[in-house]
């Protein structure tokens, strides 16, 4: 294709909802400690896998792992095809998204014209979108699960989109979990206007327990919620409950950690 055709290209990507446009830029983030982190959740066995491989492909991609990222894609892929048959298409937008921008990478323009017509075509399901592009509970979700594994001050926006994901799904787990858990990190941030009022992590994060009471991640968080009020008693309940449903877990044993280290119960945190 001509550079013409390449600009045309370029700019029909930019349209596009994923990685490659929520203005998360290299510079903000230590690229292999993000990688480090990604696929330790993968290792992890979290419920949502592909948005872990989504963001590890943008992440080889910018460090020019072009194989890496396709292979992360694919991973993706298979991952929604078998945990979301009936829903795959809508599912599957910011996947696409993010291959049409790696093969626009690797130049292979062909490529990245195959994924367009497969994102026009799924975008016709949709009456309020674009050619190319359309905001759902899923894209709105998934960009502030990215946000918040970025930098810090991409919190408030990260917030902002899981509130609108809730606005649509108000039960979805996912979204809850992410909104308690940008809620958590805003208010550890001293002189933020979280920070300054009360707990809204703590209800937030008793909402998650209410949909999902086995998540281990959230007890670790709310117990260290908890501790701030003076509600320890219940942080230790909540700290050894999470440890027996996720003993090998290496978020549960750090946050744990802290939890013990902040409660003062030293040997705990050193085990």
């Amino acid at each position: 294709m001509s550079n013409t055709s390449k600009d045309s290209l370029k700019e029909k990507l930019l349209q596009l909802e994923c990685h490659f446009t929520w203005s998360v830029e290299k510079e903000m983030f230590d690229l292999d400690d993000a990688k480090r982190r990604l696929e330790e959740l993968i290792i992890d066995g979290i419920k949502y896998q592909a948005m872990p491989y989504n963001y590890l492909a943008f992440i080889n991609c910018l460090q020019d792992n072009y194989g890496e990222a396709l292979e992360a894609l694919q991973k993706a892929e298979e991952i929604l095809r078998k945990n979301h048959e009936h829903d795959f298409e809508r599912r599957s937008i910011i996947t696409y998204g993010n291959y049409a921008w790696v093969y626009y990478y690797m130049d292979q323009l062909t490529d990245v014209q195959t994924y367009l017509d497969k994102l026009e075509r799924i975008c016709k399901l949709f009456p309020n979108a674009s050619r190319h592009s359309v905001m759902t509970p899923e894209i709105y979700g998934e960009k502030g699960w990215a946000l918040l594994n970025c930098t810090g001050i991409c919190y408030e926006e990260a917030k902002e989109c899981f509130l609108k994901a809730l606005e649509e799904d108000p039960d979805d787990t996912e979204w809850n979990m992410g909104y308690a858990t940008v809620l958590f990190r805003l208010e550890s941030f001293l002189g933020t206007a979280e920070n300054l009022a009360p707990s809204k992590a703590i209800p937030q994060l008793r909402r998650v327990l209410e949909l999902d009471p086995n998540d281990s991640v959230a007890m670790v968080l709310l117990a260290l919620k908890l501790r701030e009020v003076n509600e320890v008693n219940e942080g230790f309940t909540l700290v050894e409950k999470a440890l027996k449903i996720s003993p090998n877990r290496p978020y549960v044993i750090r946050y744990a950690a802290k939890f013990f280290r902040k409660a003062r119960v030293i040997d705990k945190a050193v085990k």
